[in-house]
């Protein structure tokens, strides 16, 4: 019961973590199976982004968790640090990426786009095991 109510209090002091990841998931999850739906040549990209969107709640789960400081008798949430904010930043970029390069293709071939997606999301992932 005090676990409970400790997220959802904590869930109300960091409202970009717990609005910001049902946002961004449930507009992933849509997108990508529009995406799926109308264009094919980027099949990857969106399976891609689906596991993305599945991850999001995780990472962001735990960086809320990360923030819990003190002891129990001054039990307190600390400020997200900059590596956070710059996770939480990362991921929407990634969630957005697809959208990204279907604009920039409209008059302009990009190559090798799947590369770039797999890379930003290895690198979101990388500087997030770094930071907790």
């Amino acid at each position: 019961m005090v676990a409970i109510g400790l997220m959802l209090y904590g869930f109300v002091v960091h409202p970009v973590m717990s609005y910001g990841t049902v946002v961004l998931f449930l507009y992933g999850i849509i997108a990508s199976f529009i995406g799926l739906i109308r264009h094919k040549s980027y099949v990857w990209m969106y399976v891609l982004r689906l596991l993305v969107c599945f991850t999001i709640p995780v990472t962001n789960l735990l960086m809320y968790l990360a923030t819990v400081g003190g002891d129990e008798r001054d039990f307190d949430f600390q400020s997200m640090p900059f590596a956070y904010n710059l996770v939480f930043t990362l991921e929407i970029i990634a969630i957005f990426l697809p959208e990204i390069f279907l604009l920039i293709e409209r008059k302009r071939v990009i190559k090798g786009k799947q590369w770039v997606y797999a890379g930003v999301i290895v690198c979101v992932s990388i500087l997030f095991w770094c930071t907790i």
